[in-house]
């Protein structure tokens, strides 16, 4: 709210004080009738409604709610605006690059790039089928004719997430499950996990398990899976359902490339572009409902699998460390405190988030005076002058130059919150009391 709407509530407070004006000097003398007594009385510059949220909004602890406005902003800018953008011309380029090889060269690259894609965290996998899609067809024509190397990019696609899974999950996740912290911070103990837990210990084929493992986000539910130390068969079993959205996705990147493809100055696949529009349609059908149902499927869990959830044993060295944990975390709000927390640091947390807004609305309002157009079948050469840098046009340097600023000042007021959070525990520890929370 606050980094999304901050514009629209600086109109609304505005749009309040003239409403007020107008009350209290106007509408209040000619329609006593037709207003509370609290209305009446009420001569504050803000309407009786906006006074009150107001006052709510002072028992907030700001420190924190603009801290998370950033990172939500940083969320918005890696998976929303980088992942995408630069992905799609790496892998326009690795299109290019390709296209001369041999289709057991070519399969045998695309499966590394895959796989190397699927353990980076804001990379979803909808554009490695596109593009396996787009290489695969392109090249396996001429070797397997256009359907059946389709059918070819698609299981080969197949693999490359089920590859993308063993590594995220063994070679990630059950690396990161031995460390208390990282178990700690994704809440291993919090009744969400311990739900998860429960949905992905099933074996075979069922609706829920299925639903979290395709519909859920690829990196996180595939880390979680080895840091819970859950079996990978069973695993990989239920996430064979990802079919549904690799063939339209892997179909969506062979239309793309197909429509392009002329002869003598016709279309020599004319089917490709509405076959393509229908493939694109049905990604997008797909990932809601596969969404929708992971976030029901967790929340049908946690209310009809209480007894169940329960019985799953607590991790006891995480327990502990929650435990100190909360010590910092009330060290931390203390010296955090709004009202306590000193006039320079406040400027550079409210500076900090105004950066980021600005960023993200640069980027949301004016997206394409920030990045040039660009899609899988574009060259570098052609689209973007050779140089790959040329996708972020000057208006959109500015954004990501606020972006940098704005995470560097978060930085700076975290490392003196936690300085001064440390200050204040070792002198608690010093005289035997226990930081508690301010009221």
């Amino acid at each position: 709210v606050m980094l999304g709407l901050s514009p629209v509530l600086v109109v609304y407070v505005l749009l309040s004080i003239v409403n007020q004006f107008i009350r209290r000097f106007f509408i209040r003398h000619i329609c006593r009738e037709h207003m509370t007594d609290e209305e009446y009385e009420h001569k504050g510059v803000f309407t009786l409604a906006v006074d009150s949220q107001i006052k709510y909004y002072k028992t907030w602890d700001h420190a924190k709610v603009l801290s998370y406005a950033v990172y939500w902003g940083i969320a918005y800018l890696f998976l929303s605006v980088l992942g995408s953008r630069f992905v799609t011309v790496f892998l326009s380029w690795l299109i290019e690059t390709t296209q001369n090889l041999h289709i057991s060269l070519v399969t045998g690259i695309i499966v590394a790039v895959g796989m190397v894609l699927f353990l980076l965290p804001p990379i979803p996998g909808i554009p490695i089928y596109l593009a396996g899609g787009i290489v695969l067809v392109n090249v396996g024509r001429d070797y397997f004719g256009v359907y059946a190397s389709i059918v070819y990019a698609c299981f080969v696609s197949l693999i490359i997430k089920l590859l993308g899974c063993c590594m995220q999950q063994k070679l990630i996740g059950g690396t990161l499950g031995s460390n208390i912290k990282v178990r700690q911070a994704v809440g291993i103990n919090s009744e969400g996990i311990r739900a998860m837990r429960v949905i992905l210990s099933e074996n075979g084929f069922t609706r829920r398990k299925v639903a979290v493992l395709v519909g859920g986000p690829d990196w996180p539910v595939s880390v979680l899976c080895g840091i819970l130390g859950l079996n990978l068969f069973p695993i990989l079993v239920g996430t064979l359902p990802v079919a549904l959205l690799i063939v339209p996705s892997v179909l969506s990147g062979s239309c793309a490339y197909l429509g392009s493809l002329e002869e003598d100055g016709v279309e020599k696949y004319p089917f490709a572009d509405t076959l393509g529009a229908i493939s694109a349609a049905f990604i997008a059908g797909t990932m809601l409902y596969f969404t929708l149902s992971a976030v029901n499927a967790v929340k049908d869990t946690l209310e009809n699998d209480k007894e169940t959830i329960e019985a799953i044993p607590f991790d006891e060295a995480v327990q502990e460390a929650d435990a100190e944990a909360v010590k910092v975390s009330e060290a931390y709000h203390r010296v955090t405190i709004w009202k306590e927390v000193p006039i320079f640091m406040k400027i550079v947390l409210i500076l900090a988030v105004l950066c980021m807004t600005t960023c993200c609305y640069m980027l949301m309002i004016f997206g394409k005076r920030c990045f040039k157009d660009y899609d899988l079948m574009y060259t570098i050469d052609e689209h973007l002058d050779g140089n790959w840098i040329n996708l972020v046009l000057p208006l959109g340097r500015v954004a990501l130059l606020l972006f940098v600023i704005s995470y560097a000042l978060l930085l700076v007021f975290e490392t003196w919150a936690k300085i001064k959070a440390k200050a204040l525990m070792e002198t608690l520890d010093e005289s035997g009391t226990t930081p508690l929370l301010s009221e």
